[in-house]
């Protein structure tokens, strides 16, 4: 729908100029830990955030911090045409949060009943009622499916072998199931997903990075099957709030939270609705969910904010969000990537932050080394796998400086000058992700404990080492949940928070 034809009763209160939260935070000696849950197996997103922060829009890890931040992923995007334009009723959101594979191959799922629904959507054929729980196997010939599972009364259940299935509760049942030891809200999709190899190209003739080239094998080979849930919109937001925040933390925050969750998730929607299975992922490279939550407070805020989402120009603003900035904040096109849709007020640094509100973080200020000799032969291999050309030719590091710094001070490229004098010239959030490529497979990552936790740090090589003094947690863009709590805890509202992250946006409640 076109923003003219919007409904014009719709009730939109314009975020005030940015408030800031004036003053230093006491440092809190002890946080609640965000909700847990189970990861399934074969989940791309199990590296989740690093510890000690909430997340991005998501980023952090579970230990001592919400989860951190949205959109951290160096991978390739597709090129949107324009940023969408706010529902006027409340849709429905698609969610990876794990794969069935050789090392993992199986899911047993339950329904809130003795029996659950299966179907093969698009297919025309009848569906099938199976006993709980259901044991499905994901094999080199296809689904091995059987109900019972694990009891006398086990049998198998017919099937077609290379189809996605559709599970759900029987009418008039609540719409939940377990899976991976999980109750999850809405249906739970499995989609097989065809082997792919992926090689990187060369670099353009300008020199500058391209995206590798992924081809589908001529006869495909079921490498995977997706575990994707499907639910509306308003019944996802609770697990990621849950998930996102401290569940102490205040409940401006959790409504500020609720806004900007539902915006991005919006916007991730409209990019991958027509382009894949899934909308977004259960973690790291997209926003943390939980599945179902009993958090009463973020359940409040999500009912408090229904709807609810932030505008700029009368489109959604990808609204992105970290765990904590260090002070200062990042721009979505140096960030996140270049596209249009970034180059908006709203996601911009046009200056300094008049206050630093995150200073209480324990990731604030955090200090790393790091082999400075591994890392020579783990960068191009990253970039190799990662189709960043810039540093496909690298040999060795010999210095890395920074080359190039925001309004706000954050650092936006980097130099590495190699062990024979070469320059390559590297954007702040690539560099990170590739210094935290797991040296035994640079496609995979460290071990949190081991990663650069943002792209704002000073780097010294010295010797074989490579010393990085930093600050914050995640890619920096859009809302700091620690400067957001610090703002709640002096009075602020959830629409102050979000005119100092978002300036220039709006809040609409976009349906009721």
């Amino acid at each position: 729908m076109e923003p003219q034809a919007f409904d014009r009763r719709r009730r939109t209160v314009l975020i005030a100029s940015a408030a800031v939260a004036a003053g230093a935070v006491a440092v809190v000696g002890s946080c609640q830990k965000p909700q847990g849950m189970r990861r399934a197996p074969g989940d791309a997103a199990s590296t989740d955030r690093m510890a000690g922060e909430p997340k991005r829009a998501s980023e952090g890890s579970d230990a001592q911090k919400p989860a951190p931040s949205k959109a951290e992923t160096p991978k390739p995007r597709p090129e949107p045409v324009e940023r969408p334009a706010p529902p006027s009723s409340e849709p429905a959101i698609r969610i990876r949060t794990g794969s069935l594979t050789s090392e993992a191959p199986s899911v047993e799922i339950r329904g809130p009943g003795s029996n659950v629904w299966i179907v093969e959507p698009g297919s025309g054929r009848p569906g099938v009622i199976a006993q709980c729980p259901v044991e499905f196997t994901w094999t080199r010939e296809g689904w091995r499916v059987r109900e019972a599972a694990k009891t006398r009364d086990a049998r198998a259940v017919a099937l077609p072998p290379m189809a996605v299935l559709e599970i759900s509760s029987l009418r008039g049942e609540p719409r939940r199931l377990t899976a991976f030891g999980s109750e999850w809200p809405g249906i739970i999709r499995l989609v097989p997903r065809p082997a792919q190899r992926t090689a990187a190209t060369p670099p353009t003739t300008a020199g500058t990075p391209t995206a590798p080239t992924t081809a589908t094998t001529a006869t495909p080979e079921f490498a995977t099957a997706d575990v994707v849930h499907e639910l509306p919109m308003e019944e996802y937001l609770p697990g990621v709030i849950a998930k996102e925040l401290f569940n102490s933390w205040g409940v401006a925050t959790h409504q500020a939270q609720a806004i900007a969750a539902r915006s991005w998730a919006l916007c991730e929607m409209a990019m991958w609705r027509t382009r894949r299975h899934f909308d977004t992922v259960a973690g790291e490279a997209g926003q943390a969910w939980i599945g179902a939550t009993k958090h009463r407070r973020s359940a409040d805020a999500v009912n408090a904010t229904r709807g609810q989402v932030l505008l700029y120009s009368a489109r959604v603003v990808p609204a992105y969000y970290s765990s904590c900035c260090g002070g200062a904040r990042a721009a979505a096109r140096d960030a996140i990537s270049s596209s249009v849709i970034h180059d908006i007020e709203p996601l911009r640094v046009e200056r300094p932050d008049a206050a630093d509100c995150c200073s209480w973080s324990p990731t604030y200020r955090w200090q790393l080394s790091l082999d400075a000799q591994a890392l020579g032969r783990t960068l191009p291999a990253w970039a190799r796998a990662e189709g960043y050309a810039s540093l496909f030719s690298l040999e060795g590091i010999r210095r890395i400086e920074i080359a190039e710094r925001n309004r706000a001070g954050r650092p936006v490229a980097y130099t590495i000058t190699d062990a024979k004098g070469a320059l390559h010239q590297v954007l702040a959030e690539r560099l990170r992700w590739g210094l935290n490529a797991d040296p035994a497979a640079p496609s995979g990552m460290r071990p949190s404990r081991e990663r650069v936790k943002s792209a704002y740090f000073e780097p010294l090589v010295r010797g074989r080492e490579l010393f990085v003094s930093g600050r914050g947690h995640g890619h920096g863009v859009g809302m700091c949940q620690y400067g957001a709590e610090a703002m709640a805890k002096k009075g602020a509202k959830a629409s102050a928070i979000l005119a100092r992250y978002y300036p220039g946006a709006s809040i609409e409640k976009s349906y009721a």
